[in-house]
C-alpha cells in the first residue's frame, strides 16, 4: 500500500508539473513524463520479486520445468514495457509510434511464447 501512495504522489506531482511546464516549454514534458515513470517503476520493483517466488514454486513444487516459466515472464515483461512505452509515445501525441510499439511488442510475445505453443502441440501430437 506504501509503494502505491508513493507511486501516486509521484504521478500528481509529474501531471502538475506538465501541465505546468505544456505552455512555456512543451520539450521537456515527454522528458519529465519518462522521469517520473523510471521513478516509480524504481519504487515498485521490489513487488516484481514475488514473481519469481511463483516461478520457483511451480517448477519445484509441481515438477514444470523452468523453460515452460522462464517464456511466461519473459511475456509478462514485454507486456509492462510495451504498455509504458505506447503510454508514453501517446502522452506526447505519437499514436503512430505508440501503434507501432504495440504491434512490436505483440511480435516479441509471440516469439518468446511459439516454443511453449510447439511443445503443446507435441504433447497434443503424442497423445493421438
Amino acid at each position: 500500500m506504501e509503494v502505491l501512495l508513493r507511486a501516486a504522489g509521484t504521478a500528481l506531482c509529474a501531471c502538475f508539473a506538465v501541465l505546468l511546464l505544456r505552455r512555456s516549454v512543451p520539450e521537456l514534458t515527454l522528458g519529465l513524463s519518462a522521469a517520473a515513470v523510471a521513478i516509480i517503476l524504481i519504487a515498485s520493483a521490489g513487488l516484481l520479486s514475488g514473481f519469481k517466488d511463483l516461478s520457483d514454486i511451480v517448477s519445484g513444487r509441481y515438477g514444470v520445468e523452468t523453460a515452460y516459466v522462464l517464456p511466461l515472464m519473459k511475456c509478462l515483461a514485454i507486456a509492462l514495457i510495451t504498455k509504458l512505452s505506447a503510454e508514453l509515445c501517446r502522452d506526447s501525441a505519437q499514436n503512430a509510434v505508440a501503434s507501432a510499439v504495440e504491434l512490436t511488442g505483440t511480435a516479441c510475445a509471440l516469439g518468446v511464447v511459439l516454443p511453449l505453443i510447439f511443445a503443446v502441440l507435441d504433447t497434443i501430437g503424442g497423445l493421438l
